[in-house]
C-alpha cells in the first residue's frame, strides 16, 4: 500500500472540497429567485383555466426558454467559471502536498497549469453504470438543468388539465415550499457536489499525470461513516496503476464524496506511519489510521458489541452485515467478493450463488 500521509491528505482535503460544492450550491439561491419570478409572471398573464393542449403547450414553451437562459447564466457567470478556476487551485493543491508526502530533494516536481487541469476535467465522462449514466461534465450539468425544467413543465401540464387554479399551479412550483423552494433546491445541490467531486479528482490527477516519475497510480479513498454507498464501500483501497485500462474516479454516483490519492514509488516515500483519516462509527467521530480501509474499519465497528452488530446492519443490510460478522469471511475477501469486474455491487441473490461464498452462507445460517 503506499504512504498513509497521502491518504490523509486526501480525505481531509475532500471535506473542503464537500465545502466549496455547498458555497457554489448556494450561489444559485438569486438565480432560483429568478425562476420563481419568471414563472409567477408566465401564470400572471395565463388565461385562467386553460384546457387547450397547445396554448398549454405555448406556455410550456415560454417557461423552458426563460428557464433554460436563467440555468445557462448560472453555469457561464458561476458554476462552470468557478470550477474552471477550482481545477487550477486543485492542481496546485496537489503538487504542494506531494511535495510535503515525499523525499522531494531527490526528485522535481511538476504542477499542472490550470489549462491542463480543466482539459482532463472536460476531456474525462462522469459514469454511472447503475444508471447508464456517462456523460461529459458540460452536458452532465446541462441535462441534469434540462430535467428540473421538465419536472416543472410537467407540474404546469398537470394542474392545468386537473384544474387546478392558476394561483394554485404558482403555489405548487414557485411558492414557499413548493418544488423550485424544496426539490429543485435539493436537485441543484446534489448536481453541484457530484460536478465538484469530478473536478477535484480530475484536475489532480493531472498533476499526477505530470509526475508519472514519481506517481505509479492512485487509490480509491472513500468516507468511513454510515452514509457511503456499496459501491464507495468497495472501492475504498482500491489501486489503479498508470498501466491499468479500467479505471474509475470519483464521483461514482450522485452526491458522491470520495477522493484519491496517489500511490508514490518506494524509492520517494517517507516514513509516516502515524497519519490519519476521519471516521463516524457505533462511537461517533473518531480519527483512524490512515491505513485503514473501508470494511477494515467496518471490522473493527462491529467487534464492539451489540452497538458495534446495530451499526453494520444499519451501514450493509440485515442478510449482508449477518454474512459480514458472521460468514468468516475476511474484511478484504468481503471486499473482493462483493464487486464486479466493473467496480459495481452484487447483487444479494447474485451472491448467494459464487461457490466460494456458500460455505460462508452455510455457516450463518443463510
Amino acid at each position: 500500500r503506499m504512504t498513509d500521509l497521502t491518504i490523509q491528505q486526501a480525505s481531509r482535503h475532500a471535506v473542503y472540497v464537500q465545502r466549496f460544492a455547498g458555497h457554489l450550491a448556494n450561489m444559485f439561491d438569486p438565480y432560483l429567485a429568478q425562476l420563481q419570478r419568471e414563472l409567477k409572471i408566465i401564470m400572471i398573464d395565463a388565461p385562467e383555466g386553460m384546457t387547450d393542449i397547445r396554448r398549454i403547450n405555448r406556455l410550456l414553451a415560454l417557461y423552458k426558454r426563460e428557464a433554460a437562459a436563467i440555468y445557462g447564466e448560472y453555469n457561464s457567470n458561476i458554476l462552470l467559471a468557478q470550477l474552471k478556476e477550482f481545477a487550477g487551485d486543485e492542481a496546485s493543491w496537489q503538487a504542494v502536498a506531494l511535495d510535503k508526502a515525499i523525499d522531494s530533494s531527490s526528485v522535481s516536481l511538476a504542477t499542472a497549469s490550470t489549462s491542463q487541469a480543466w482539459a482532463a476535467v472536460i476531456s474525462e465522462p462522469l459514469v454511472f453504470p447503475d444508471s447508464a449514466g456517462v456523460k461529459m461534465l458540460e452536458p452532465f450539468v446541462k441535462g441534469w438543468e434540462s430535467k428540473q425544467v421538465e419536472k416543472v413543465s410537467d407540474i404546469i401540464r398537470t394542474g392545468f388539465v386537473t384544474g387546478r387554479t392558476n394561483a394554485q399551479i404558482t403555489q405548487d412550483i414557485a411558492g414557499k415550499g413548493g418544488y423550485l423552494d424544496n426539490q429543485n433546491r435539493k436537485s441543484i445541490k446534489s448536481m453541484v457536489r457530484t460536478a465538484t467531486t469530478h473536478t477535484s479528482n480530475l484536475a489532480r490527477q493531472a498533476t499526477f499525470e505530470a509526475n508519472d516519475d514519481v506517481i505509479l497510480g492512485y487509490e480509491w479513498v472513500s468516507t468511513l461513516d454510515n452514509r457511503t454507498s456499496s459501491v464507495c464501500k468497495g472501492l475504498d483501497g482500491q489501486i489503479f496503476k498508470n498501466s491499468d485500462t479500467n479505471k474509475r474516479y470519483p464521483p461514482a454516483h450522485p452526491n458522491c464524496r470520495s477522493s484519491t490519492a496517489p500511490v508514490l514509488d518506494a524509492r520517494y516515500k517517507l516514513d509516516d506511519s502515524v497519519n490519519t483519516r476521519a471516521s463516524r462509527g457505533v462511537e461517533g467521530g473518531q480519527q483512524v489510521n490512515a491505513d485503514s480501509t473501508y470494511y477494515g474499519w467496518l471490522k473493527e465497528q462491529g467487534a464492539q458489541g451489540k452497538d458495534g452488530r446495530a451499526f453494520v446492519i444499519d451501514v450493509l443490510g440485515k442478510e449482508r452485515g449477518k454474512l459480514f460478522l458472521d460468514g468468516g469471511l475476511s474484511a478484504d475477501k468481503f471486499k473482493q467478493l462483493t464487486l464486479d469486474e466493473m467496480f459495481q455491487p452484487i447483487p444479494l441473490d447474485v451472491l448467494r450463488k459464487k461457490q466460494s461464498l456458500q460455505l460462508a452462507f452455510d455457516q450463518i445460517g443463510g
